[in-house]
């Protein structure tokens, strides 16, 4: 029986929270306080930049990118027309791409190796093609929204020394993104119904047999069940625990947003940093089914930092919608260049912490991460200049490899000429599916 307030008729949202972590619930915690140990002792002041690119060598990148770019649209238009694709094609392509992409990413000093690898590319197909199957009328922007969760899987995978790939339990959880979170999203959905569903969906994750009663609910139940037949839940315990441990925080997510007195800017950190641990953590558990703690602790770290990625990404979005965040409290209040340093610093210092570099698979890994978020932080950035000073602008538009300008306008030719969000996934001709494929790792440009 689902238990409400007796004012309102409302479920009261604690009520989603689960009590089955076990021996997980401890250690989450204590990785939050670690975190946030680290992050209270990242300094606030602009850090030494990496590299420094000057406009000669801004513009010597722009014209690699765009013949990369031009490049992949001639093979697109050749083969618009094609009624089919075989792997060979896509393997063809990719060993047409490889020169172009490895001089730009000589450029960037990321190690090709570490982001260029086939079987992302096949792991990507492979999910492709079994998400159409699972839902022929889920949209290409929903898609891509679990794609971002599959390359970190796949990532972790190599991270982890496991076989690289498109596993049911990597496809079934990344699924449950784009149907959970636009439903989640949805102003149009009374918080009732969302509150009902978040309830069942976490009865379904703790081994409860509680039937669907919706077509939403089907396609969840499906999913869960998918990771199901991968992972028994005698063997690996943790990954279901890791799967309420991720529920968990989201809820405690929307209880903060619900509170009407003014936030504990400790408090907000807390959940930004278990929200984001936590759901790289799950990510790491479905990747390897069991996790050493150095292997558990780089999971969450990586984690904290992507979240506060997104918490920095979607500033104008949180405040439209009443969302509080580190960067959304502040912004408006003041300048926001000491939280992104400070952001920085920390993503630095938890790399160094988790990664081993006498440990070529991990020094490899470590080369990609530093630079490729420092970028990511840049551009959030660059694309809400109220939020910073000139002179922050000025100094991480210095370590980016482009004009923010020169990005602005490759996001809409790729765009314009590829991808449409709202298309569904069975419209897609077969280049177009296979250019996500390449997508992967070359033009993941989030």
């Amino acid at each position: 029986m689902i238990v409400t307030r007796p004012e309102n008729n409302m479920i009261d949202p604690a009520l989603c929270l689960s009590g089955r972590l076990g021996s997980l619930g401890p250690r989450v915690e204590a990785q939050v306080r670690e975190y946030a140990r680290i992050w209270s002792e990242s300094p606030s002041n602009p850090p030494n930049p990496r590299t420094i690119y000057p406009p000669r060598v801004k513009k010597e990148i722009e014209r690699e990118l765009s013949a990369l770019i031009d490049r992949v649209r001639i093979e697109h238009q050749k083969r618009l027309a094609s009624t089919g694709w075989e792997t060979a094609d896509l393997e063809e392509i990719a060993a047409d791409l490889r020169p172009f992409l490895k001089r730009i990413l000589d450029r960037l000093n990321i190690p090709l190796a570490a982001v260029y690898d086939f079987r992302f590319l096949d792991s990507t197909r492979r999910f492709i093609r079994a998400a159409r199957d699972f839902d022929p009328e889920l949209r290409v922007d929903a898609v891509y929204q679990a794609l971002r969760n599959v390359w970190i899987m796949n990532t972790l995978q190599l991270f982890l020394g496991r076989e690289v790939g498109a596993t049911k339990a990597i496809i079934g959880y990344s699924l449950v993104y784009p149907y959970l979170d636009n439903f989640l999203d949805d102003d149009e959905v009374p918080e009732p119904a969302k509150l009902a569903l978040v309830l069942k969906l976490r009865r379904w994750l703790e081994g409860e047999d509680e039937r669907p009663a919706t077509a939403l609910e089907e396609r969840l139940h499906a999913l869960i069940v998918m990771i199901e037949g991968e992972f028994s839940r005698e063997d690996c315990p943790d990954v279901y625990q890791s799967l309420l441990a991720i529920h968990n925080a989201q809820i405690k997510s929307l209880l903060q947003q619900r509170k009407r007195q003014p936030p504990d800017p400790v408090r907000i950190l807390d959940i930004s940093l278990e929200k984001g641990g936590t759901s790289v953590l799950a990510d790491g558990y479905l990747a390897a089914g069991k996790l050493e703690p150095a292997e558990e602790a780089f999971c969450f770290g990586l984690g904290t930092f992507l979240q506060l990625a997104d918490d920095l990404q979607d500033i104008a979005e949180d405040l439209r919608r009443g969302h509080i965040t580190l960067f959304s409290q502040a912004a408006g209040r003041k300048s926001l260049d000491p939280l992104v340093y400070k952001l920085l610093r920390f993503m630095s210092l938890t790399v160094e912490r988790t990664l081993d570099e006498s440990r070529p698979r991990q020094r490899d890994l470590k080369d990609v991460i530093i630079p490729s978020c420092a970028l990511l932080y840049a551009e959030a950035a660059a694309k809400q200049p109220c939020y910073f000073s000139k002179g922050c602008l000025r100094s991480l538009a210095e370590t980016f490899p482009v004009r923010f300008s020169y990005l602005k306008k490759l996001r809409r030719t790729l765009q314009g000429n590829f991808l449409v969000g709202g298309e569904k996934i069975c419209n897609l001709d077969s280049f177009t599916i296979a250019l996500m494929s390449l997508s992967s790792r070359a033009f993941a440009l989030d």
